[in-house]
């Protein structure tokens, strides 16, 4: 009976989670009108072409009903009036013949050839009803990322408990995944996000295991598929190449520093097995190889200060907004009060972490060096693009960050949890977890809520 009973208590926490993460899901992908998420109908249009073909469509096969079919559907769920930029009076035949402003004409992957696993995934929802009207697959396509935002709840939830956290700290960190606006908005709605998150943090997951047991099958595993599959999803996966270099040359020293004559040649030989695993990987042509090459040959310093190009100061706050809550394609903001709670919040967290005034939420030096590389090498790498790349600071969005999601996650919570004094162990668990419930069910009641039916 007791046995039962600790089982049962060990799987209560992560159920509620997952559970709270499809509920929510749901209804973010419910409320939130068909197209208005950023770059939804051109990765629709991928997935659709999939399912309706039963194959990988050619770059630039696409079926001319689908492109009257999705106008029509843009035109009666009144696109252009939702982002401020209206649709042409007269329906033109292509969406090529949409005015450039309109952000519809410019989100498409199929023209370009631009694959992603996560198509595959989403057209395996879609295709049991491909002959459904449009907005009825979409919302198949949008459930589809909510169970894989699910799938990264629970990830989560593994990783915090693989890495021996203190329960409460788990329970926090793992709550506030589920309750952060914008990452169940983004995760609500069709893109290749949820899937190169999921691959990612699997990745971590892996690292986090081998740091913490040595080598292991199941480990390594998780780190060779999640970063080659991760690879294969979305760009955002590009930090994991150098990140796996890291992480196995640190490792390997790590795992074998009592043997002093052998230590540094097996961190050598770590770093050169896992140059060569992602060398492999790009020379495969997958997407975020093609992608890095192409930023190579663009790569420009002067972006930093060219003309025409937004400045530097609004990319990094739209960065910072966006990260935390701001819907539609980035037009519906959460106002000024409601992100200075949210920098309040990070301003404690950051304190707790300097100047504890508990120390009973501890945790190894080697799980923050984890923890802390993974999301400084995503932040590094979202600066480099969009500071270095013509036209980078167009795509200054935080959910380019998400695949660090679980990090920002064990900060967060880990410095609420060290800033709140000794003794109050409910506070740090129930406070902390109240308060972004509080922030998000504002954000998505009088923000989005308002915004798209406030009429």
């Amino acid at each position: 009976m007791k046995r039962c009973s600790a089982v049962a208590s060990r799987w209560t926490w992560p159920a509620l989670w997952v559970a709270l993460a499809l509920i929510r899901g749901l209804l973010y992908a419910a409320v939130v009108p068909p197209w208005q998420a950023p770059d939804e109908p051109g990765h629709f249009e991928y997935a659709w072409h999939i399912a309706r073909l039963g194959r990988l469509p050619a770059p630039g096969e696409i079926l001319p009903e689908f492109e009257k079919e999705l106008l029509g559907s843009l035109y009666s769920w009144h696109y252009g009036e939702f982002i401020d930029r209206p649709l042409p009076e007269r329906m033109p035949e292509r969406i090529s013949d949409l005015p450039p402003d309109i952000f519809a004409r410019h989100s498409r992957t199929l023209p370009g050839g631009r694959f992603s696993l996560a198509y595959l995934w989403a057209a395996g929802f879609m295709a049991p009803l491909i002959h459904e009207d449009l907005s009825v697959l979409l919302y198949l396509a949008r459930a589809s990322s909510v169970i894989l935002n699910a799938m990264v709840i629970a990830l989560a939830w593994a990783i915090f408990r693989e890495a021996d956290l203190p329960v409460g700290w788990a329970v926090a960190a793992t709550g506030f995944l589920v309750f952060w606006p914008q990452h169940t908005f983004i995760n609500a709605s069709v893109n290749e996000g949820p899937m190169a998150e999921l691959w990612a943090t699997l990745a971590l997951w892996g690292w986090i295991r081998l740091f913490r047991r040595g080598l292991c099958p199941l480990g390594l595993a998780a780190v060779i598929g999640g970063t080659g599959l991760a690879l294969w999803t979305k760009n955002t996966a590009a930090p994991l190449i150098p990140l796996s270099v890291l992480y196995a040359a640190a490792g390997g020293y790590r795992i074998f520093r009592s043997k002093r004559r052998w230590g540094w040649k097996l961190t050598s030989g770590a770093a050169l097995a896992f140059l060569l695993f992602n060398a492999a990987l790009l020379s495969f042509r997958t997407p975020v190889g093609r992608w890095i090459q192409k930023a190579l040959r663009s790569f420009e310093p002067t972006n930093m200060s060219g003309k025409g190009l937004p400045t530097v100061d609004w990319a990094f706050g739209l960065t910072v907004e966006s990260l935390w809550a701001r819907f539609g394609w980035m037009n519906v903001s959460a106002g000024w009060l409601w992100y200075g709670t949210v920098y309040l919040l990070l301003a404690v967290a950051l304190e707790g972490w300097v100047l504890p005034r508990s120390r009973r939420w501890q945790v190894p030096a080697w799980m923050v060096g984890v923890m802390g590389a993974f999301l400084a090498f995503s932040v590094a790498g979202w600066m480099l693009f969009v500071l270095g790349v013509p036209g980078g600071r167009y795509y200054a969005q935080g959910r380019y960050m998400f695949p660090a999601a679980v990090p920002l996650a064990f900060f967060l919570a880990g410095g609420w949890g060290r800033w709140v004094p000794e003794g109050w162990e409910g506070m740090r668990i129930f406070g902390f977890i109240l308060l972004w419930a509080v922030l998000d069910a504002v954000a998505f009641a009088f923000t989005m809520l308002l915004y798209f039916y406030g009429g």
